[in-house]
Protein backbone atom coordinates (compact mmCIF):
# COMPACT_ATOMS: atom_id res chain seq x y z
CA UNK A 1 0.00 0.00 0.00
CA UNK A 2 0.91 3.59 -0.79
CA UNK A 3 2.75 5.91 1.42
CA UNK A 4 1.67 9.69 -0.28
CA UNK A 5 3.92 12.42 0.31
CA UNK A 6 2.19 16.12 -0.21
CA UNK A 7 4.40 18.80 -1.10
CA UNK A 8 2.95 21.64 0.16
CA UNK A 9 3.05 25.03 -2.68
CA UNK A 10 1.77 27.11 -0.04
CA UNK A 11 0.54 28.34 3.24
CA UNK A 12 -1.38 25.84 5.39
CA UNK A 13 -4.37 27.10 7.51
CA UNK A 14 -5.49 23.83 10.12
CA UNK A 15 -7.57 25.67 12.38
CA UNK A 16 -9.08 24.30 15.62
CA UNK A 17 -11.13 25.62 18.29
CA UNK A 18 -9.60 25.79 21.54
CA UNK A 19 -12.48 28.18 23.27
CA UNK A 20 -15.65 30.43 22.45
CA UNK A 21 -13.86 33.04 19.63
CA UNK A 22 -10.28 31.27 19.50
CA UNK A 23 -8.53 28.57 18.10
CA UNK A 24 -5.02 27.07 17.80
CA UNK A 25 -3.52 26.44 14.36
CA UNK A 26 -2.18 22.91 13.81
CA UNK A 27 1.01 21.87 11.91
CA UNK A 28 -0.59 18.87 10.15
CA UNK A 29 -4.01 17.29 9.33
CA UNK A 30 -5.60 14.86 11.79
CA UNK A 31 -7.41 11.83 9.71
CA UNK A 32 -10.96 12.67 10.59
CA UNK A 33 -10.42 16.18 8.63
CA UNK A 34 -8.84 14.75 6.12
CA UNK A 35 -11.18 12.22 5.67
CA UNK A 36 -14.11 14.36 5.14
CA UNK A 37 -11.53 16.29 2.24
CA UNK A 38 -11.71 13.15 0.80
CA UNK A 39 -15.44 12.83 1.24
CA UNK A 40 -16.04 16.24 -0.39
CA UNK A 41 -13.77 15.63 -3.28
CA UNK A 42 -15.46 12.02 -4.43
CA UNK A 43 -18.61 14.51 -4.25
CA UNK A 44 -17.19 17.06 -6.77
CA UNK A 45 -16.65 14.34 -9.56
CA UNK A 46 -20.20 13.39 -8.68
CA UNK A 47 -19.06 9.33 -7.46
CA UNK A 48 -21.81 7.48 -5.55
CA UNK A 49 -20.74 9.27 -1.71
CA UNK A 50 -23.45 7.16 -0.12
CA UNK A 51 -22.32 4.21 -1.43
CA UNK A 52 -18.40 4.71 -0.58
CA UNK A 53 -19.63 6.05 3.07
CA UNK A 54 -22.01 3.03 3.47
CA UNK A 55 -19.45 0.35 2.79
CA UNK A 56 -17.43 1.73 6.23
CA UNK A 57 -20.72 1.50 7.68
CA UNK A 58 -21.43 -2.11 6.90
CA UNK A 59 -18.14 -3.69 7.41
CA UNK A 60 -14.54 -4.19 7.37
CA UNK A 61 -13.62 -0.75 6.23
CA UNK A 62 -12.13 -0.44 2.08
CA UNK A 63 -9.20 2.06 3.70
CA UNK A 64 -8.03 2.95 6.60
CA UNK A 65 -5.74 6.12 6.71
CA UNK A 66 -3.48 7.86 8.92
CA UNK A 67 -3.20 11.87 9.74
CA UNK A 68 -1.24 13.52 7.71
CA UNK A 69 1.61 14.82 9.77
CA UNK A 70 5.35 16.85 8.63
CA UNK A 71 7.53 15.51 6.44
CA UNK A 72 11.00 17.40 6.33
CA UNK A 73 14.09 16.96 4.07
CA UNK A 74 12.74 13.06 3.49
CA UNK A 75 12.22 13.02 7.46
CA UNK A 76 8.78 11.48 8.84
CA UNK A 77 7.38 12.30 11.79
CA UNK A 78 4.77 10.97 14.18
CA UNK A 79 2.93 11.74 17.16
CA UNK A 80 4.54 11.60 20.39
CA UNK A 81 3.35 8.09 22.06
CA UNK A 82 1.08 9.20 25.27
CA UNK A 83 3.69 7.84 27.57
CA UNK A 84 7.15 7.05 27.09
CA UNK A 85 9.05 4.17 28.18
CA UNK A 86 10.89 5.16 31.08
CA UNK A 87 10.70 8.51 30.44
CA UNK A 88 12.56 9.89 33.55
CA UNK A 89 15.73 8.01 32.30
CA UNK A 90 14.89 8.90 28.33
CA UNK A 91 14.09 12.76 27.73
CA UNK A 92 13.71 14.05 31.44
CA UNK A 93 10.81 15.97 33.48
CA UNK A 94 10.17 17.18 29.72
CA UNK A 95 8.90 14.65 28.17
CA UNK A 96 5.50 15.77 28.16
CA UNK A 97 6.72 18.65 26.15
CA UNK A 98 7.99 16.52 22.82
CA UNK A 99 4.68 16.16 20.42
CA UNK A 100 6.91 14.99 17.18
CA UNK A 101 9.04 12.09 17.25
CA UNK A 102 11.13 10.96 13.80
CA UNK A 103 10.30 7.07 12.33
CA UNK A 104 13.87 6.99 13.64
CA UNK A 105 13.28 7.53 16.96
CA UNK A 106 9.82 5.70 16.84
CA UNK A 107 11.85 2.39 15.38
CA UNK A 108 14.68 2.55 18.33
CA UNK A 109 11.89 2.96 20.74
CA UNK A 110 9.86 0.15 19.51
CA UNK A 111 12.31 -2.48 18.66
CA UNK A 112 15.06 -1.63 21.43
CA UNK A 113 13.43 0.68 24.07
CA UNK A 114 17.18 2.63 23.76
CA UNK A 115 16.58 6.61 22.78
CA UNK A 116 19.20 9.18 21.23
CA UNK A 117 18.26 11.54 23.98
CA UNK A 118 21.38 13.84 23.59
CA UNK A 119 19.50 17.57 24.69
CA UNK A 120 20.30 19.02 20.82
CA UNK A 121 18.05 16.70 19.38
CA UNK A 122 14.94 18.22 20.67
CA UNK A 123 14.08 21.07 18.31
CA UNK A 124 11.43 23.61 18.26
CA UNK A 125 11.66 23.93 21.72
CA UNK A 126 11.44 20.77 22.96
CA UNK A 127 8.76 19.74 20.91
CA UNK A 128 10.73 17.44 18.01
CA UNK A 129 12.69 15.06 18.84
CA UNK A 130 14.98 13.64 16.18
CA UNK A 131 18.26 11.70 15.93
CA UNK A 132 22.22 12.49 16.44
CA UNK A 133 22.34 11.55 12.25
CA UNK A 134 18.84 13.65 11.71
CA UNK A 135 19.86 16.47 13.31
CA UNK A 136 23.30 16.93 11.61
CA UNK A 137 21.24 16.13 7.98
CA UNK A 138 18.58 19.42 9.18
CA UNK A 139 21.13 21.88 10.39
CA UNK A 140 22.31 23.24 7.24
CA UNK A 141 19.12 23.81 6.30
CA UNK A 142 16.89 24.52 8.60
CA UNK A 143 19.16 26.83 11.22
CA UNK A 144 17.59 30.42 11.10
CA UNK A 145 18.98 33.75 11.93
CA UNK A 146 19.46 33.21 15.41
CA UNK A 147 20.68 29.94 15.42
CA UNK A 148 17.97 27.92 16.14
CA UNK A 149 16.50 24.95 13.92
CA UNK A 150 13.07 25.52 12.87
CA UNK A 151 11.57 22.95 10.20
CA UNK A 152 8.28 24.56 9.90
CA UNK A 153 7.01 28.21 10.67
CA UNK A 154 3.85 29.32 12.67
CA UNK A 155 2.51 32.60 11.79
CA UNK A 156 -0.18 35.29 13.02
CA UNK A 157 -1.50 37.15 9.85
CA UNK A 158 -3.63 40.24 10.74
CA UNK A 159 -6.68 40.71 9.03
CA UNK A 160 -9.34 42.98 8.56
CA UNK A 161 -13.57 42.55 7.67
CA UNK A 162 -15.40 45.91 6.55
CA UNK A 163 -19.26 45.73 7.88
CA UNK A 164 -21.49 46.11 4.32
CA UNK A 165 -23.96 48.24 6.27
CA UNK A 166 -21.77 50.52 8.71
CA UNK A 167 -18.45 50.31 7.18
CA UNK A 168 -16.98 49.66 10.31
CA UNK A 169 -13.84 47.38 10.27
CA UNK A 170 -13.34 44.89 12.58
CA UNK A 171 -9.54 43.36 13.09
CA UNK A 172 -8.76 39.36 13.69
CA UNK A 173 -6.10 37.41 13.32
CA UNK A 174 -5.50 34.34 11.52
CA UNK A 175 -2.73 31.40 12.29
CA UNK A 176 -1.04 29.57 9.47
CA UNK A 177 1.98 26.95 8.85
CA UNK A 178 4.28 27.05 6.72
CA UNK A 179 7.27 24.43 5.47
CA UNK A 180 10.14 25.50 2.94
CA UNK A 181 10.16 24.27 -0.51
CA UNK A 182 10.11 20.90 -1.35
CA UNK A 183 8.78 19.94 2.43
CA UNK A 184 4.94 19.47 3.61
CA UNK A 185 2.85 16.49 4.83
CA UNK A 186 2.58 13.10 4.69
CA UNK A 187 -0.09 9.88 5.44
CA UNK A 188 -0.35 6.21 4.42
CA UNK A 189 -3.25 4.21 3.60
CA UNK A 190 -3.87 0.48 3.63
CA UNK A 191 -6.85 -1.25 2.17
CA UNK A 192 -8.37 -2.65 -1.21
CA UNK A 193 -9.56 0.76 -2.18
CA UNK A 194 -6.83 2.98 -1.75
CA UNK A 195 -7.33 4.27 -5.51
CA UNK A 196 -10.07 6.30 -3.71
CA UNK A 197 -7.63 8.28 -2.46
CA UNK A 198 -5.29 8.92 -5.65
CA UNK A 199 -8.83 10.50 -7.19
CA UNK A 200 -9.39 12.88 -4.42
CA UNK A 201 -6.39 14.13 -4.39
CA UNK A 202 -5.99 15.05 -8.00
CA UNK A 203 -8.85 17.51 -7.22
CA UNK A 204 -7.64 18.75 -3.55
CA UNK A 205 -4.54 19.51 -5.08
CA UNK A 206 -5.86 22.59 -6.85
CA UNK A 207 -9.24 23.44 -4.21
CA UNK A 208 -6.59 22.60 -1.24
CA UNK A 209 -7.00 21.39 2.37
CA UNK A 210 -7.53 22.86 5.34
CA UNK A 211 -9.13 26.47 5.69
CA UNK A 212 -8.63 30.06 3.71
CA UNK A 213 -8.56 28.28 0.25
CA UNK A 214 -9.94 30.94 -1.05
CA UNK A 215 -5.96 32.58 -0.12
CA UNK A 216 -4.51 30.16 -1.84
CA UNK A 217 -3.68 28.15 1.20
CA UNK A 218 -3.87 24.26 1.35
CA UNK A 219 -2.59 23.79 -2.33
CA UNK A 220 0.18 21.02 -2.76
CA UNK A 221 1.65 18.16 -5.00
CA UNK A 222 1.75 14.55 -4.47
CA UNK A 223 3.86 11.56 -4.93
CA UNK A 224 2.98 8.10 -4.21
CA UNK A 225 5.87 6.32 -2.62
CA UNK A 226 6.12 2.19 -1.10
CA UNK A 227 4.78 1.95 2.35
CA UNK A 228 7.91 1.20 4.24
CA UNK A 229 6.00 1.50 7.82
CA UNK A 230 6.08 -1.53 9.98
CA UNK A 231 3.06 -4.35 9.11
CA UNK A 232 -0.07 -3.19 11.06
CA UNK A 233 -0.20 -5.60 13.98
CA UNK A 234 -2.45 -8.59 14.60
CA UNK A 235 -2.25 -8.79 17.79
CA UNK A 236 -0.76 -7.25 21.05
CA UNK A 237 -0.17 -3.39 21.79
CA UNK A 238 -0.45 -0.95 19.03
CA UNK A 239 0.36 2.79 18.37
CA UNK A 240 -2.39 4.77 17.01
CA UNK A 241 -1.70 7.08 13.72
CA UNK A 242 -5.39 7.81 13.33
CA UNK A 243 -7.86 9.68 15.60
CA UNK A 244 -10.00 6.55 17.22
CA UNK A 245 -13.56 6.57 17.83
CA UNK A 246 -14.72 3.53 20.00
CA UNK A 247 -17.24 1.25 18.16
CA UNK A 248 -19.45 0.78 21.30
CA UNK A 249 -19.46 0.39 25.30
CA UNK A 250 -17.45 -2.83 24.72
CA UNK A 251 -14.60 -1.72 22.82
CA UNK A 252 -14.49 1.20 25.53
CA UNK A 253 -13.86 -1.13 28.48
CA UNK A 254 -11.49 -3.54 26.67
CA UNK A 255 -8.98 -0.60 25.42
CA UNK A 256 -9.25 2.66 27.17
CA UNK A 257 -10.17 1.36 30.63
CA UNK A 258 -7.57 -1.30 30.39
CA UNK A 259 -4.79 -0.88 32.86
CA UNK A 260 -2.06 -0.51 30.48
CA UNK A 261 -3.94 1.81 28.13
CA UNK A 262 -2.45 5.07 27.77
CA UNK A 263 -4.33 8.16 25.40
CA UNK A 264 -5.53 12.00 25.11
CA UNK A 265 -8.65 12.72 24.44
CA UNK A 266 -9.44 15.61 21.90
CA UNK A 267 -13.26 17.20 21.44
CA UNK A 268 -13.72 17.98 17.74
CA UNK A 269 -16.82 20.23 16.44
CA UNK A 270 -17.13 22.23 13.17
CA UNK A 271 -19.29 23.00 10.83
CA UNK A 272 -21.35 21.30 8.14
CA UNK A 273 -23.66 22.15 5.71
CA UNK A 274 -27.89 20.63 4.59
CA UNK A 275 -28.92 20.39 1.26
CA UNK A 276 -29.83 23.82 0.56
CA UNK A 277 -26.23 24.69 1.69
CA UNK A 278 -27.01 26.41 4.77
CA UNK A 279 -24.54 26.13 7.27
CA UNK A 280 -25.31 24.24 10.80
CA UNK A 281 -23.13 23.22 14.06
CA UNK A 282 -21.85 20.10 13.82
CA UNK A 283 -22.38 17.85 16.96
CA UNK A 284 -19.43 17.59 19.62
CA UNK A 285 -17.59 14.25 19.38
CA UNK A 286 -14.62 12.98 21.49
CA UNK A 287 -12.03 10.94 20.06
CA UNK A 288 -9.25 9.29 21.33
CA UNK A 289 -5.92 11.83 19.88
CA UNK A 290 -2.88 10.38 17.77
CA UNK A 291 -0.18 9.17 19.84
CA UNK A 292 -2.51 6.55 21.87
CA UNK A 293 -0.78 2.78 23.35
CA UNK A 294 -4.06 0.17 23.50
CA UNK A 295 -3.41 -2.57 24.56
CA UNK A 296 -5.14 -5.17 22.08
CA UNK A 297 -5.53 -3.81 18.14
CA UNK A 298 -7.83 -6.95 17.37
CA UNK A 299 -10.62 -5.55 19.73
CA UNK A 300 -10.48 -1.93 18.20
CA UNK A 301 -12.88 -1.22 15.45
CA UNK A 302 -13.56 2.18 15.48
CA UNK A 303 -16.79 3.93 13.45
CA UNK A 304 -17.63 6.66 11.53
CA UNK A 305 -19.92 8.84 14.01
CA UNK A 306 -22.81 10.87 13.00
CA UNK A 307 -22.06 14.38 13.92
CA UNK A 308 -25.39 16.21 12.02
CA UNK A 309 -27.42 18.42 14.01
CA UNK A 310 -30.62 16.52 15.94
CA UNK A 311 -33.92 16.94 15.53
CA UNK A 312 -33.84 19.27 12.72
CA UNK A 313 -36.06 18.63 9.10
CA UNK A 314 -33.25 19.75 7.11
CA UNK A 315 -31.39 16.53 8.27
CA UNK A 316 -33.87 13.76 8.72
CA UNK A 317 -32.24 11.87 5.26
CA UNK A 318 -28.73 13.95 4.79
CA UNK A 319 -26.09 12.21 7.49
CA UNK A 320 -23.33 13.84 8.26
CA UNK A 321 -19.99 11.62 9.91
CA UNK A 322 -17.17 11.98 11.93
CA UNK A 323 -14.07 9.37 10.73
CA UNK A 324 -12.87 7.33 13.92
CA UNK A 325 -11.27 4.37 12.34
CA UNK A 326 -8.19 3.48 14.34
CA UNK A 327 -4.85 2.87 12.15
CA UNK A 328 -2.18 1.09 14.37
CA UNK A 329 1.38 0.72 14.60
CA UNK A 330 2.97 -2.07 16.54
CA UNK A 331 3.98 -0.60 19.89
CA UNK A 332 6.93 -2.81 20.66
CA UNK A 333 8.70 -1.82 23.38
CA UNK A 334 6.36 1.50 24.38
CA UNK A 335 3.88 -0.69 25.74
CA UNK A 336 2.15 0.50 28.62
CA UNK A 337 3.17 -2.15 31.39
CA UNK A 338 2.83 -0.25 34.50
Amino acid sequence: MPIYHLTLRSALHIGEAVSIDRETVLDWLPSDSLFAALVSAWGHLGVDVNARLEAFLSGSPPFRLTSAFPWVAGIRFLPAPAAFPDATELIGKDAKRVQWISSAVYERLRTDGSADNHPDNFLHDGKVWVTSKERARLTAHYTNDEGKMRLWQTFVVPRVTVDRATNASNLFHVGRVTFAAGDGLWFATRGPQTEWVQEALNVLQDTGLGGLRNYGHGAFTWQTVPDDLPASPTSGAGYSLARYAPHDEKEIQALLQHPHAAYRLTTVGGWCTDDEGHGWRRRMVRLVAEGALLPDVTQARGKLVEVQPQDLPHFTTRKVYRYGVPFFLPAGRLEVSQ
